[in-house]
C-alpha cells in the first residue's frame, strides 16, 4: 500500500517522476526504498538496466537536518544522486544569486516549482543531469563510488538469485552479509551493477512500475540517459 505522504510533497515527487520518465523512458520507477538494508529510505528509484538514479524530496513542511546523510547513503549506492527541493530552501550569495543550500553538497538539485531564476544553473527552469552543464567532469564525484554497496538494498532471495545465476552454489544456508560478500569477491563492479539493476526491476514493490524482465531473449533498448553519464 502506497506510503502516506503530504500534498506538497505529492506535487513534487509527481514533477519529479513525469521528469525521470521523460529522460529515462526505460527505467523502472520505485518509491520508498532502503538504501542500506533497513536504514536511510530513499524517496524515488529510477532503474535502468545498468543505472540508478535516486531522489530525496523535500518539500516546504520538511526539514534539511538529516539531508547530508540521506545523500550520503544514496551516493554509495546510486550513479546520480538528486535532491529535490522546494524553493524555499534556496540561498541568496551576493555574487551569484540565488544558490542551493549548504546540506544539498554532493547532490545534483531540482528546485520546485520550475522557474526562470537567476543565480546558479541548478537553481533555474530547467532540470540538469551530469554533463549537461560545465561538462561531465564537474559531476564525477556523483558516479557510483563503490558498486559494492548497492547489494545492500537486496533482500535474501535476491542475493541467493545474483549468487546462483553467476554459477556460487551451496549458498542457501548463507547469511545476508555472506552472500554480499561472495558477489563482491566473485562479480566485477560492471556484473554487481547489472544484477542489482535486474533485482530491483524485478522487485514486487508496494509502490512502484509493474515488474521489468529483461531476460526474455531480446536485447532490452539502450537508456538514452548513459550518455549523460559522461
Amino acid at each position: 500500500m502506497p506510503a502516506y505522504r503530504s500534498d506538497a510533497e505529492t506535487q513534487i515527487r509527481t514533477a519529479v517522476v513525469e521528469e525521470l520518465r521523460r529522460v529515462m523512458p526505460c527505467a523502472r520507477i520505485i518509491h520508498e526504498v532502503n538504501a542500506f538494508s533497513f536504514g536511510n529510505r530513499i524517496d524515488v528509484l529510477a532503474v535502468a538496466t545498468d543505472r540508478i538514479v535516486a531522489v530525496e524530496i523535500k518539500s516546504e513542511r520538511d526539514k534539511l537536518d538529516r539531508l547530508e546523510r540521506q545523500i550520503e547513503a544514496m551516493r554509495g549506492i546510486a550513479h546520480v544522486t538528486i535532491a529535490a527541493l522546494h524553493q524555499r530552501f534556496l540561498r541568496r550569495s551576493h555574487l551569484d544569486g540565488l544558490t542551493a543550500p549548504d546540506e544539498a553538497r554532493g547532490a545534483l538539485v531540482w528546485v520546485y516549482p520550475r522557474a526562470t531564476r537567476h543565480g546558479h544553473p541548478e537553481v533555474g527552469q530547467r532540470w540538469l543531469m551530469p554533463g549537461q552543464w560545465g561538462g561531465a567532469a564537474t559531476h564525477r564525484d556523483m558516479r557510483l563510488r563503490d558498486g559494492s554497496k548497492a547489494v545492500t538494498m537486496l533482500w535474501r532471495d535476491e542475493l541467493i538469485s545474483i549468487c546462483r545465476r553467476a554459477g556460487i552454489e551451496r549458498v542457501s544456508a548463507l547469511r545476508m552479509d555472506e552472500l554480499a560478500d561472495l558477489i563482491r569477491w566473485r562479480l566485477t563492479g560492471a556484473e554487481i551493477t547489472r544484477a542489482v539493476c535486474r533485482e530491483l526491476r524485478q522487485r514486487r514493490c508496494a509502490e512502484a512500475d509493474p515488474p521489468i524482465f529483461d531476460d526474455c531473449g531480446a536485447e532490452p533498448p539502450r537508456d538514452p540517459f548513459e550518455g549523460l553519464l559522461g
